[in-house]
């Protein structure tokens, strides 16, 4: 069982790289491509990745066979309670503990990983299968 969960993390974490590149190609054809303001753009490839990050994960990742519609409402969910803990991470770390910005943006997307991928496993992608190797 530990060999699968990091099985599975290793690949939530190959899925954020992979659809990281892919929201800034999005953000950026619309952007240049369309000509769209920076703020418009940013939002079409946010809501595109988040749609693609849920649909990378439930089959590659968690390999989940739930209900689609419930299960894209948790996503959503524990995306915006990580997003919450990310954001308080880094006001935590540069306000209080005066941490420079830049490590202050690195240790905060080490906390929003590690919570959306726990939350993602326990309470998202429940009916998930074995990973096959």
């Amino acid at each position: 069982m530990r060999h699968t969960g990091m099985m599975q993390f290793s690949r939530y974490v190959v899925v954020g790289i992979l659809n990281t590149a892919w929201g800034y190609l999005v953000i950026f054809a619309f952007m240049y491509g369309l000509q769209w303001s920076a703020e418009a753009s940013n939002v079409m490839g946010d809501a595109i990745g988040l749609v693609t990050s849920y649909a990378l994960n439930r089959t590659y990742t968690f390999n989940s066979r739930s209900s689609k519609a419930p299960e894209f409402a948790r996503f959503l969910g524990i995306f915006a309670i990580a997003f919450g803990a990310n954001f308080a991470a880094l006001a935590l770390l540069i306000r209080v503990l005066d941490v420079h910005p830049g490590l202050s943006q690195l240790l905060a997307g080490v906390v929003y990983v590690g919570m959306s991928y726990v939350l993602n496993r326990k309470f998202v992608f429940r009916g998930g299968l074995p990973i096959q190797r």
